[in-house]
């Protein structure tokens, strides 16, 4: 499923008055108290627990094997099970620094390492389908496990980005005054918007979508 950004169509006089292009929001420095960035940490430690519990073990002997040092991040796509969960069905490389041979080998390690996994679906959670755009070094650090229990113990807000190591938010969400599409860490997966009045907009967000990374959480600079 790709993220999807829908503008309904009006004529071009009143689209250039209350709609803009789809837009990164601005970073801002998110204290820990602030309940919308402890929603979003809660959903990027839910996912890192479902990777460090039933994917990385599955991995790791073959993610030992890819050459080269960088990062890879892969899209996600997960679909309602029935039967409470989110059910892997799809994968694809999205952005990495790897030499185009071992980005392959990257995927197809990935790909065999989360097949036929699941996590949790939350009762708030309506979608049909997960997106999720989430950062894996190569190689895993020599201080993994170090890294995973200071995850587990933080509350988020060191570094920048979606992992606090500069990961780029890839989920849509409606924000502002009149309301726009951005990009957002945690979010949606489609956003629409429709002219409502002369300086207004509705925005309607759809899906599930989360950005991320393996080893870390948002950061003190987060857009979401």
């Amino acid at each position: 499923m790709n993220l999807r950004l829908r503008l309904v169509l009006v004529p071009a006089a009143l689209l250039t008055l209350v709609l803009s292009l789809p837009a990164v929001a601005q970073s801002q420095s998110r204290p820990a108290a602030d309940p919308r960035f402890q929603a979003s940490v809660a959903t990027q430690k839910r996912i890192n627990r479902y990777f460090h519990g039933l994917v990385v073990p599955k991995a790791k002997s073959c993610w030992d094997r890819v050459s080269g040092k960088g990062t890879i991040e892969f899209k996600y796509l997960y679909a309602d099970n029935g039967k409470g969960g989110w059910a892997f069905k799809t994968i694809q490389a999205s952005r990495s620094d790897l030499p185009k041979d071992q980005e392959k080998a990257a995927v197809a390690c990935m790909q065999k390492a989360v097949a036929s996994t699941s996590f949790a679906k939350e009762k708030s959670e309506k979608a049909r389908y997960y997106t999720i755009n989430w950062v894996w070094p190569v190689p895993f650090p020599p201080d993994a496990d170090q890294q995973v229990a200071r995850m587990w113990g933080s509350s988020g807000g060191e570094g920048g980005g979606c992992n606090g190591r500069g990961a780029k938010p890839s989920c849509v969400a409606c924000s502002g005054s009149p309301q726009n599409c951005v990009y957002v860490c945690v979010g949606g997966d489609s956003c629409e918007l429709q002219p409502s009045g002369t300086f207004n907009s509705i925005c309607t967000q759809g899906g599930q979508c989360a950005s991320g990374g393996l080893f870390g959480l948002l950061g003190a600079m987060a857009i979401y």
